[in-house]
């Protein structure tokens, strides 16, 4: 392990400089280093139990040939990686996508269709496993029997937030990659979440925003993945909707309005590096070019009064006091028409007592 102990020197080594560490890593790996501190050997040894515990995890530096080139084009690339699940995905074509983690749940539907789409059409779906859009995407893909990539905030061997542990062992079962820069032992921390955000971008080759406010670490990352000259798109939502305005605004400023999985991909094919991979699972990609925020009719046989609420409501969430002005009814009768309406599928409850057409998203 004398290698891992060289490499998490370089990496860790708070007794350097961050910026002499990156210049002694661009000399190459016989570099010569100060002896590595005890936090560093405490570390190692972590690192060290945690790789002989399953044979699916592995580590990479920034020297080695299995080292996503991706992410050399960062100004500040990990020097090193921790692992688990298949590391050929860190240089296959893959799709970021990111988003709120207050997501609404038309929001959460699309990251869904979406990640089901890039992955069944051989992408991988890349993205933070965080609450909201990044735990939909991961599923979507997931749920097509396809690759997904979570880079996380802390340690691989902890999981943020602490619910989504069934989600990183299913993307490991499935044929994923959880990724992380820190080492074992390393709880997350509110500034581990930002400096993640550019390895999502740096790995991907495009870059989908579902749903983000203007204040929102989803457009940083879509600032970094543009600078890096990845293909940035974003999907729009309601005007009236604070989870759209990010998206809304960088639309505005030239990110590619996207309504369908295959729009986007077809703008990234055009310029995909040589060594990029792909995965393929199947010959049939026609999901891809469905687009996910369409207008839902049903042949389901509603009496006049639910077929009333119905048709009052659109894509715009709607607090049901409101609709019951519309409509002329009392809110009792309202809520009951709109909870039967749920139940068939036909629209769902955001919060706030707000309601809105399921769009077909679940």
């Amino acid at each position: 392990m004398s290698e891992l102990l060289n490499a998490m020197n370089l990496a860790y080594n708070t007794t350097i400089k961050a910026r002499a560490r990156y210049e002694l890593a661009q000399q190459g790996p016989d570099h010569s280093l100060p002896a590595p501190c005890e936090a560093v050997r405490l570390w190692h040894a972590l690192a060290c139990t945690w790789l002989l515990q399953s044979n699916k995890r592995f580590w990479v530096s920034i020297h080695s040939p299995a080292y996503p080139q991706g992410l050399l084009t960062l100004k500040d690339p990990p020097l090193i990686l921790f692992g688990e699940g298949r590391p050929e995905l860190l240089n296959a074509r893959g799709i970021a996508m990111v988003g709120s983690r207050n997501a609404t749940r038309t929001g959460l539907g699309n990251a869904q269709g979406f990640g089901k789409a890039f992955a069944q059409s051989g992408w991988v779906v890349i993205s933070g496993l965080a609450e909201g859009i990044d735990g939909a995407a991961h599923a979507g893909a997931l749920e097509a029997q396809g690759a997904t990539i979570a880079v996380q905030g802390c340690g691989p061997d902890e999981v943020y937030p602490a619910h989504h542990a069934g989600l990183k062992q299913r993307i490991i079962q499935q044929g994923g990659l959880v990724l992380s820069e820190y080492p074992p032992g390393t709880a997350p921390q509110a500034g581990f979440f930002p400096r993640r955000n550019r390895i999502i971008a740096g790995l991907a080759d495009g870059l989908l925003v579902v749903e983000a406010a203007m204040r929102s670490g989803s457009l940083i990352t879509a600032r970094v993945a543009s600078e890096l000259g990845r293909t940035v798109g974003a999907i729009p939502g309601s005007i009236h909707s604070s989870q759209s305005k990010g998206c809304h605004d960088m639309i505005k400023k030239g990110a590619m309005l996207i309504e369908t999985a295959q729009e986007l991909l077809d703008e990234v094919q055009a310029s995909l590096p040589a060594f990029k991979t792909a995965v393929v699972l199947q010959e049939d990609d026609s999901d891809c070019h469905i687009a996910m925020n369409y207008s839902m009719d049903t042949d389901v046989e509603l009496d006049e009064e639910l077929s009333r609420v119905f048709q009052c409501l659109g894509h715009d969430a709607v607090h049901s006091d409101t609709l019951a002005r519309q409509l002329g009814l009392d809110t009792e009768t309202t809520l009951a028409a709109l909870t039967e309406l749920e139940l068939l599928g036909l629209v769902l409850g955001e919060s706030g007592n707000r309601w809105v057409r399921s769009n077909g998203v679940f």
